[in-house]
């Protein structure tokens, strides 16, 4: 543990103390993060010591740090009023700690994350703010551009509705002509389908006149056709009558 030099030694006694402070490794002066803690903090009193770092009476503080986190130490040089904390305490403190870093950690990547997006937006913003100037700026030449053009769009709107209307014109004749084909092709296709009819009507008498006149030649032969049978029939009986004595007069015999 480092010596603490009384108030009333004299210079030289300082100068051995320098001494001792140059030969102490400087590891002993770090000091651990502290915590204020309602009995244990201010000056020691006590004594009338001095940190031979900084010629100055020492502090009463309690560690808030890694395994000694509770502890109570004087400084600036370390020297504890308490014994080391069991293992199991210090490994549970080590474990908590680490906790803590690795929480700290994700916050810090958390905010960095956050300060890039941050940025990235207050860009996009900045962008934005230039692309709306930039429309406010184009809007007067948009409606001075408008304006002469909307003289120009007149022009040629009358000058399309002329057009328009010549083509409107010029349509309605076509289709004048092409209606009047129509009904005059119409006209002869019914002319052709009349004298269709006609000629078939004049051909169906006349194949009907011819069928009468074969039917009345067909009854005429057919009278003369009954009466040589019936002329036959009369001479065939009388063959049989004549054949008829002359088997008899053969029989007599």
């Amino acid at each position: 543990m480092p010596s603490w030099p009384n108030s009333n030694e004299t210079s030289d006694g300082d100068d051995e103390y320098m001494s001792e402070f140059s030969s102490m490794q400087m590891e002993y002066f770090v000091t651990p993060d502290t915590v204020i803690h309602p009995s244990f903090y201010g000056l020691v009193i006590e004594s009338d010591r001095r940190c031979i770092l900084h010629r100055q009476m020492p502090g009463k503080f309690v560690a808030f740090e890694g395994t000694d986190t509770g502890k109570r130490f004087i400084g600036c040089a370390t020297e504890w009023v308490e014994a080391p904390w069991p293992v199991i305490l210090q490994r549970c403190l080590s474990k908590l700690w680490d906790i803590y870093h690795e929480q700290n950690l994700g916050r810090a990547q958390d905010n960095k994350a956050h300060g890039t997006e941050v940025a990235k937006l207050q860009k996009e913003l900045d962008s934005l703010a230039n692309q709306y100037s930039q429309l406010v700026d184009d809007v007067p030449k948009l409606f001075d551009y408008q304006d002469g053009k909307k003289c120009h769009d007149m022009d040629c709107t009358s000058q399309a509705m002329n057009e328009l209307k010549d083509k409107k014109k010029q349509l309605e004749e076509q289709a004048k002509i092409e209606l009047k084909m129509e009904k005059l092709k119409l006209k002869k296709e019914q002319r052709c389908i009349l004298q269709s009819q006609a000629d078939i009507i004049k051909n169906t008498r006349k194949a009907m006149k011819e069928i009468e006149v074969d039917r009345d030649l067909l009854k005429e032969e057919k009278k003369k056709l009954e009466n040589v049978i019936a002329e036959l029939l009369k001479i065939g009986h009388g063959c049989k009558e004549k054949l008829d004595k002359i088997k008899e007069v053969v029989m007599e015999e």
